[in-house]
C-alpha cells in the first residue's frame, strides 16, 4: 500500500510540473478575432492557401484553415 502511495504521490508531482510548464494559448493583450476573408476564396485544403489571402491581401495577423461543417474554410485573424 505505501508503495501505491509512493507512485501516486510521484505521478501528482510530475503533473503539476508539466502542468506549470505549460506554454499560454493566448497571451494576454495579443487577443485577436478571426473572419473569413473579404477577397479571394473562401474554401481551402490548406493554411498556405489562405495565408496568401489574408496575410497579403488582406494585412491580417495570421490566416488557418479552419474545419467548419460540411468544408474547411479560411480564416483571417486581425487585433480585436
Amino acid at each position: 500500500m505505501a508503495k501505491f502511495a509512493s507512485i501516486i504521490t510521484f505521478l501528482l508531482v510530475v503533473l503539476i510540473i508539466f502542468s506549470a510548464f505549460e506554454a499560454p494559448t493566448i497571451v494576454e493583450g495579443q487577443k485577436s478575432c478571426k473572419r473569413q476573408p473579404n477577397s479571394g476564396s473562401k474554401n481551402c485544403m490548406k493554411d498556405s492557401e489562405c495565408q496568401k489571402i489574408c496575410i497579403k491581401t488582406e494585412k491580417a495577423l495570421r490566416a488557418t484553415c479552419d474545419y467548419t461543417f460540411p468544408r474547411r474554410r479560411c480564416f483571417c485573424h486581425f487585433p480585436c
